[in-house]
């Protein structure tokens, strides 16, 4: 099952946006993320948060609503709790990115906390980002002189990558660690998977 999660951040362009819909098998906005769906003229299959900042302007959506108050959870937490993305082979955020540096940082950690096996990207018009687990390992073709970085969300081992400039074979990144940064992809496709840990696989857009 795929699963696409609009948020309140930068939103994509709509040409992206309704490519990543019709992908879907289900989709959610999470508060303000559906002024991005409204903008681009979409219609998600659910629409979750407090209300805090999505304002109707011609009536209520005709989308099921879910409203939850509080603020013990972000409204990407309230999405995510459902049983949707709980269950989904891949979970694509858009509006997930730019906007906030401490909001972009917390989506990451809380997308860290999805079952391992699943597919987690992040989608924009600038860059991919691929959540990468032991159990979900990154391949992809197409990607000859695209720049990488690796972020490692705390300790990582075993990581190995192929089709770089510079590969890394069988190393330990985190903090103080082996960094990844601005890698060059040199082979049509790359590969990158860890042993242990959790890091993000980052992909400009050129």
């Amino acid at each position: 099952m795929k699963v696409v999660i609009v948020l309140g951040g930068d939103a994509p362009a709509s040409v992206l946006m309704n490519w990543r819909f019709k992908a879907a098998d289900f989709s959610i906005a999470a508060d303000g993320g559906m002024h991005a769906c409204v903008a681009a003229g979409l219609e998600p299959d659910l629409l979750i948060g407090d209300m805090d900042s999505f304002v109707a302007k011609e009536g209520a959506p005709a989308c099921d609503t879910i409203r939850i108050d509080g603020q013990e959870q972000t409204d990407f937490q309230k999405a995510l709790s459902r049983p949707e993305p709980q269950g989904a082979d891949e979970v694509v955020v858009l509006g997930g990115t730019g906007g906030r540096n401490d909001h972009f940082l917390n989506n990451l950690l809380i997308a860290a906390s999805l079952p391992l096996h699943a597919s987690v990207i992040f989608d924009s018009d600038n860059e991919i980002i691929h959540r990468v687990t032991s159990a979900c390992p990154f391949a992809c073709q197409g990607m000859d002189g695209q720049t990488v970085s690796l972020i490692p969300l705390g300790d990582c081992g075993g990581v190995c990558s192929k089709g770089f400039e510079w590969p890394l074979v069988d190393e330990s990144m985190g903090v103080g660690k082996q960094l990844c940064q601005s890698n060059v992809a040199r082979a049509d496709e790359i590969a990158v998977s860890l042993e242990s840990g959790i890091l993000f696989l980052v992909v400009l857009k050129h």
